[in-house]
């Protein structure tokens, strides 16, 4: 029976008796595992395989369940070595990266990202960790087994090598300040969140976006989805509450008091007027995604789209904005602002490029310090403009919050320009609100708390350099109508890099790590039509005789 069970596995070692006597014999399929060591090493390995999981079940039962997360460390690295042990072959999941990055962009954007199942002493399940999780294994994968696939990768990302070096030493740079964190264990968390979020999002987005049309479908999905957060976002302003406050199944609610509060009604202590916040955890997150998508409204009603997608897209700015103001946020209208200002430029100079008897481009591209000068100066004169950008009264006390913190700041990152470790920004800083919660607002300062002051360069470095891409491309290439999406993703960046200087939660970075992938996608793409043109001109360039 024994000599049953174990045939299959002996014959992965060996040619099948049944291979044709005259086909090519490729060898047995794992012929390159097959070794035979000594016997005293297969012992010896043996005995110290008992005696590591004994030790692990012996601190596993002294330790849990108040601290598991450092148990499920050597399944992680068994998990690496599984996948990073498969044999090369055709068959890599490259098919399950589209669906499953979708499907992470759908839930980042609608929901609620603190409505999870919470087991104790574990980390949260939430939504995207469960979509997510399960994309970066399929990632990897396709890089361990598939040759094609880290060909094809590579030659992706190598459309700005500066890009993914500045990723590559951010991540690192990440990884470092876990062993200067005053508490390891917090940052370690922050890190992996981060690698998923934020690291293999951005490589899954310069995959997917490589096909034709996806980015074009991408934008539109965003717009409704945020259209439908705008709903939320009317219906939670009539109801004064949130819609689903009150009905959240008990296997979805977290006993922790941060949810508690988000979940809990929200207005400006200065004058009572409701702020909300929809699916996002704060007024100012919904703010900043709504002005972040700002540029792409303004694209689709700008470019050459068919006249029901201009309607809609001139609908949607002002329905948008009107959402905006509800949130009482200050930085929504800025990034709305700024993506005015910036697009115009970015437009003007493609349009003086791709039509050289237009007298728009030009025009507007000359005149643009003088426009620009103008639109700062109406922010400072206009009463209202002024309240929504500079505040007013009642924002007092959240900006001299925010002063107060880069003074206590500041001292900190002297002391240790190295940072303090992924997480850890708003404990070391030690400002705490009105309501006696630790907070931190600018995300700048989160940053160089954190991962110090190279950390900064770095990740702020590569964000610009992200926009950066996506403008030279626009203004050195001729691009179809869906690269040429570039221009609202490179405003995005900009806006989102302004944007940070006031705002420091991260629940929307996700999205502006794809955007970066699509910028690289999009610059690749460019590249290759480019190159298939300047060689089908040659091939029909005459032969001389």
């Amino acid at each position: 029976m024994i000599r049953a069970l174990t045939a299959p596995f002996r014959r992965l070692g060996r040619p099948s008796a049944d291979t044709d006597k005259g086909a090519i014999d490729d060898g047995p399929l794992l012929a390159g595992y097959k070794r035979a060591p000594r016997r005293s090493l297969v012992l010896l390995l043996l005995a110290a395989l008992a005696l590591a999981c004994f030790a692990y079940g012996f601190m596993f039962g002294v330790s849990a369940p108040a601290r598991m997360m450092p148990f499920t460390v050597p399944i992680v690295v068994l998990a690496g070595l599984t996948i990073w042990a498969l044999p090369p072959g055709d068959y890599a999941p490259t098919k399950l990266i589209e669906p499953l990055f979708i499907a992470f962009f759908a839930a980042m954007v609608l929901w609620p990202n603190y409505l999870a199942i919470a087991l104790p002493s574990l980390p949260w399940l939430t939504l995207l960790r469960i979509i997510g999780v399960p994309l970066v294994l399929v990632m990897l994968i396709c890089v361990s087994v598939s040759k094609r696939f880290r060909t094809e990768m590579k030659d992706i990302v190598s459309t700005d090598k500066l890009l993914w070096q500045l990723l590559a030493l951010l991540v690192l740079i990440q990884a470092l300040t876990i062993a200067l964190s005053s508490d390891p264990g917090q940052s370690l968390n922050r890190f992996i969140i981060a690698q998923v979020n934020q690291t293999a999002i951005f490589f899954a987005a310069c995959y997917v976006f490589t096909r034709e049309r996806l980015l074009e479908q991408w934008v539109r999905m965003l717009l409704i989805m945020l259209v439908i957060l705008s709903l939320f976002g009317l219906w939670e302003w009539r109801l004064q509450l949130l819609p689903w406050a009150g009905h959240i199944p008990s296997y979805l609610k977290v006993e922790d008091e941060a949810v508690q509060r988000i979940l809990s009604p929200r207005a400006r202590a200065s004058t009572g007027i409701y702020r909300v916040h929809s699916t996002a955890t704060t007024p100012l997150g919904l703010a900043e995604i709504l002005g972040m998508s700002m540029p792409f409204a303004m694209h689709f009603l700008f470019d050459r789209y068919p006249l029901w997608m201009r309607v809609a897209a001139a609908a949607y700015i002002p329905f948008t904005v009107n959402v905006i103001l509800l949130t009482d946020s200050r930085l929504g209208v800025v990034a709305s602002l700024a993506s005015v200002i910036f697009y115009l430029l970015i437009w003007a100079l493609l349009r003086w490029r791709q039509n050289r008897d237009s007298v728009f481009g030009p025009a507007i591209s000359l005149a643009y310090p003088a426009i620009f000068t103008g639109f700062v100066a109406a922010t400072f004169f206009i009463g209202r403009l002024r309240a929504q950008v500079w505040g007013d009264g009642s924002q007092r006390a959240s900006t001299e919050s925010r002063i107060d913190q880069w003074i206590m700041g500041i001292p900190k990152i002297i002391r240790n320009p190295l940072g303090y470790g992924l997480g850890r920004g708003a404990d070391e800083l030690g400002f705490a609100n009105g309501a006696g919660v630790i907070t931190i607002d600018s995300y700048f300062l989160s940053v160089l708390l954190e991962l110090g002051v190279l950390g900064f360069i770095v990740y702020f470095g590569l964000l610009a350099r992200g926009a950066f891409v996506g403008a030279r491309t626009v203004i050195s290439s001729r691009l179809d109508q869906e690269l040429r999406l570039l221009v609202p993703l490179s405003v995005t960046i900009i806006n989102f890099i302004i944007v940070k200087s006031v705002f420091s939660q991260d629940a929307n970075h996700p999205l502006i790590f794809m955007m970066l992938g699509a910028i690289v996608a999009a610059s690749y793409r460019a590249r290759k039509a480019e190159q298939a043109s300047a060689s089908q001109v040659a091939s029909d360039a005459p032969t001389p005789r």
